[in-house]
């Protein structure tokens, strides 16, 4: 009788345990292989493009236009359908509405506060050019002699100060849609009532100097008779927005000066004696 030699026990055990990780992950991996499938089954994979053909998005994608767009579609209708499915999606676009409104809300309706420093702001800039102009209307280069004169001096402005001083004032001139619409350089005129419109109560002591006709015929120096109230008939405005340079041009006449026959105010200037009457 032939005697078996003794069976490894740990060699059987360890058999079974490779047995068993082979099963375990052949089942494994036909579970997920079948899952898949099944995920995959009946599942559209096709882009549809405008033209009416369509394309595999498991295959390679051929980077044309038509399939860039119809990509760029189909993110937003996911997009929207996502934001359609959302719990928070009923309050999130009144939110959004209400955000987006507030900065168009403060800009149509700003506070009393900057309403005020805006107007004040204004005020000193329309002083500033007043005082410039009765500044030049003293000037012993102005000679009032029973002409008008003309007054022209610049100021420095950024646009939005432009805007606010003379918006929807005046007569546009340039630009206009019939008259260079396109241009940078903005041309206004102003009556004498838009002028004193304008101004508002400064334009109240505008004074100027009444001076006698020198030359012909006794070739003699003019001189200064005495102070006038000045009027002024018209104002040019010429803004560059490029330069911030704001050119006013304004034709003024001194009251009286009319009547200077070589004198002033009703009194002759005798040229050769140098006397008034």
């Amino acid at each position: 009788m032939t005697t078996l030699p003794p069976m490894n026990n740990s060699g059987s055990k360890k058999n079974a345990s490779s047995s068993t990780q082979l099963v375990q992950t052949t089942i494994i991996q036909t579970t997920t292989t079948t899952t898949a499938a099944k995920k995959g089954k009946g599942k559209k994979r096709i882009l549809p493009l405008a033209d009416g053909s369509g394309v595999d998005l498991l295959g390679e994608l051929p980077f044309t236009p038509q399939v860039m767009e119809a990509l760029r579609q189909r993110v937003i209708q996911l997009e929207d359908q996502l934001a359609a499915s959302s719990p928070s999606s009923d309050e999130r676009p009144a939110k959004r509405a209400r955000t987006a409104a507030e900065p168009e809300a403060s800009g149509s309706a700003p506070s009393t506060s900057t309403v005020k420093v805006d107007e004040k702001k204004k005020k000193v800039q329309v002083k500033k050019i007043f005082d410039r102009l009765k500044k030049e209307c003293k000037a012993d280069g102005v000679k009032f002699q029973g002409s008008p004169k003309t007054i022209k001096f610049d100021e420095v402005l950024e646009a939005n100060e432009f805007e606010a001083l003379f918006g929807g004032k005046g007569f546009l001139v340039q630009p206009r849609p019939d008259n260079k619409p396109k241009s940078t350089v903005t041309i206004m005129t102003f009556n004498a009532s838009q002028v004193n419109s304008f101004f508002g109560g400064d334009m109240k002591g505008l004074k100027g100097n009444i001076w006698t006709r020198g030359g012909a015929p006794s070739f003699s120096k003019s001189v200064k008779i005495g102070p006038c109230d000045v009027t002024v008939e018209s104002m040019e405005v010429n803004y560059s927005k490029n330069g911030m340079k704001c050119t006013l041009k304004f034709e003024v006449h001194g009251d009286g000066d009319d009547i200077c026959y070589g004198g002033g105010y009703g009194k002759t200037y005798i040229y050769g004696a140098g006397m008034l009457f």
